[in-house]
């Protein structure tokens, strides 16, 4: 994919276009006493229809960044309460770096980062899908906070959730839970866990703040702390773990159906860390067999 980079996306030249590469620089911003301030990406909604308390936590987070001399990462829209966001950090003279897909400038429906900081830009991703701007957001960043937001913001959420459980990223993400927006997501979490197909507790993965200080106080502080060790060791954990599951899985499948199959093979594979791969997938066949076999039965039982 492409990536371009600029303060004002129309006016960029063809020349100015380049690949995307994770340099992981940061631009020129400091905070009130003179150190570098942090990267911030806020996930949040696009939609005009966005409820005004969700505008109000997004434009008092602006405040707060701009204020503190941290640049704002976000998806570059000036709509919804990214537009919220982007007001209010350029009202206060912050930075904002925006991540924008192309399809979005041709509709003229990013924001004008001249009106912010000096240190203002918006990169503008191509490809057929999310992914590049998605990993744009991720790579350009030191923290996220996600803001009440439609699909498009639970995919961005969720995607790095997963990358944290799978010990595949240390970047802190939290949610802000305006007016109990999050709720159905916090009780999915807990039910996930209670029945064990979370293995890392919900509060290190994605801890939840009901306002914007908080979450930003908490986002500071991991930002400063380093990567999060816990979550590193769950994930390990969970490998290991893995490995004893994977090996009873063809037998836990069979015995859905009422059909025995024994699971030797299968623990010898799994004794190897090398064969984890390989004893998920005959697992999965097994369990595919054993489904046929019983559906087989049932319609010879049925004819006769």
């Amino acid at each position: 994919s492409v990536l371009s980079c600029c303060t004002c996306a129309r006016s960029l030249p063809p020349s100015a276009k380049r690949t995307w590469r994770c340099s992981r620089t940061r631009p020129s911003s400091m905070a009130m006493n003179g150190t570098p301030g942090a990267r911030v990406c806020v996930y949040a909604s696009s939609s005009a229809q966005t409820p005004p308390a969700f505008l109000a936590a997004a434009a008092r987070l602006g405040s707060l960044l701009a204020t503190g001399g941290h640049i704002c990462v976000n998806g570059g829209g000036r709509a919804g309460g990214m537009g919220a966001l982007n007001a209010a950090v350029a009202s206060g003279g912050g930075d904002i770096l925006g991540v924008i897909h192309k399809r979005w400038v041709v509709d003229e429906c990013e924001f004008s980062v001249e009106s912010a900081g000096k240190g203002s830009r918006m990169l503008i991703v191509d490809g057929d899908d999310l992914t590049s701007r998605k990993r744009g957001l991720r790579d350009s960043c030191d923290a996220i906070i996600v803001l009440p937001g439609g699909p498009g913001t639970w995919d961005e959420l969720f995607e790095l959730v997963a990358l944290r459980q799978l010990g595949m990223s240390t970047l802190p993400i939290c949610l802000v839970n305006t007016d109990g927006y999050y709720d159905g997501f916090l009780i999915q979490f807990r039910r996930a866990q209670a029945d064990s197909v979370l293995k890392v507790a919900p509060e290190t993965l994605v801890p939840a703040f009901v306002t914007v200080d908080e979450a930003l106080a908490w986002s500071l502080r991991q930002v400063a702390n380093g990567p999060c060790t816990m979550l590193a060791e769950a994930a390990a954990a969970s490998r290991m773990s893995y490995r004893g599951d994977a090996s009873d899985g063809a037998s836990s499948a069979a015995a859905a159906v009422g059909v025995p199959v024994t699971s030797s093979t299968l623990r010898r594979f799994a004794n190897s860390i090398d064969g984890r791969w390989v004893s998920t997938h005959v697992a999965v066949g097994a369990g595919a067999l054993a489904f046929g076999l019983a559906l087989g039965a049932g319609l010879a039982q049925a004819r006769a």
